[in-house]
């Protein structure tokens, strides 16, 4: 006898619980999607945060009950379908891209043949401590740890565990990242080194403007308009294992638009690369090779570090240059909230997160003020 068809149905409900996919942890209460599926009897619920995945999911005949894990399979058969099934379906295919890495060259060598009814609170610690003493970082090994978390919540909703053997497992402490950036001297000089070459236009548009380098990449004729002067954010050209993906940019508040009329000199590179693209197709890319072909975002990455050290120039990357963006314009007096804004990041408390050196130098500022003028009073 066969598997009968699966059965869906797809509602949203205001639910308090953190879903499958991490979250910020101050934003409990939002619509949560679920495909529900019958299979023999027995109900499955799959949670989204996307209505159109969930129904994608529950339509799909690519799911089977046949590829459905047992409950006595090993952690590579359930990793395998959950990466297949669940997270190919509903994250971006740069996030798919890091997760099989780390599957493949780490958890799977180390606990693949392990099996779900077997896999214990002390292996995953031990597999933890085992990645710290092979020389990987702290906040790399923090990655790993919410891969597995994610993957084995998803088995005990499935009802493939009872629990998931990660939540009594403690995951090391997230190191503090060193973010590199340029002084206002040093984008001088940088600007000097990049001028009239393929560079020059990149290296502006993330030092002015705070662009991240799948933004530069992703940035069509379309959405610049040299009149009015305003670029439209709205798409992104990023790289994964070598192969250049087209997607959407990476948050809802990442699609920003953004003034340029007050920047004399990226109009002005901006307005040569007008006048000398390849056609008037609105859809060709800005940052154009000499060949006429969009280059690589990884290829945008060395050239910078080339020009960089040929200019006995601290190492910095694109994103260096959009940390220098932000660390300019807090110097200058700029609201937290604008550059928060001006960066397309998804809340001010990322933006303090990720600049918190930045932020803690200007409060001391803002102290020293105060106490001055209370002392002249």
């Amino acid at each position: 006898m066969g598997y009968p068809k699966f059965i869906v149905r797809v509602r949203c409900m205001q639910m308090s619980r953190r879903p499958f996919r991490r979250v910020p942890a101050h934003n409990t209460k939002r619509k949560i999607h679920y495909a529900v599926l019958k299979k023999c009897g027995q109900r499955y619920r799959l949670t989204f945060l996307a209505g159109n995945t969930a129904l994608k999911v529950g339509n799909s005949t690519a799911i089977s009950p046949k590829n459905l894990p047992g409950n006595d399979c090993t952690l590579e058969a359930w990793i395998t379908f959950w990466l297949r099934e669940v997270v190919k379906r509903d994250l971006a295919e740069t996030t798919l891209y890091a997760y099989r890495n780390i599957v493949r060259c780490h958890i799977l060598p180390a606990l693949g043949r392990v099996r779900l009814s077997e896999l214990t609170p002390l292996k995953i610690q031990n597999y933890l401590y085992e990645k710290m003493n092979q020389g990987l970082s702290p906040n790399t090994v923090i990655k790993h740890y919410v891969l597995l978390n994610t993957a084995l919540r998803m088995a005990v909703r499935l009802e493939l565990l009872e629990r998931a053997p990660t939540e009594r497992v403690q995951p090391p402490k997230r190191k503090e990242i060193h973010i590199d950036f340029y002084s206002p001297e040093q984008l001088q000089r940088l600007f000097s080194a990049v001028e009239n070459t393929i560079l020059e236009l990149p290296v502006k548009l993330a030092a002015y403007l705070g662009l991240r380098r799948s933004e530069i990449c992703g940035l069509r004729w379309e959405s610049v308009n040299l009149k009015d002067g305003v670029l439209l954010i709205r798409e992104a050209r990023t790289e994964a294992g070598g192969v250049v993906i087209l997607k959407s940019t990476k948050t809802r508040n990442s699609n920003r638009r953004l003034g340029i009329s007050g920047l004399a000199d990226l109009q002005r590179v901006l307005q040569r690369a007008w006048e000398q693209r390849r056609s008037d197709d609105p859809k060709e890319w800005v940052v154009l090779r000499p060949d006429g072909t969009p280059p690589k975002p990884d290829g945008l990455t060395q050239n910078l570090l080339r020009v960089v050290r040929k200019n006995d120039l601290p190492k910095i990357s694109l994103h260096g240059l959009r940390h220098s963006f932000a660390s300019v314009a807090n110097s200058q007096g700029v609201p937290m909230f604008d550059i928060s804004r001006t960066l397309g990041h998804s809340s001010m408390a990322v933006t303090s997160n990720i600049y918190t050196h930045l932020f803690d130098e200007t409060e001391s500022h803002v102290l020293s003020a105060v106490a001055k003028a209370l002392e002249q009073t």
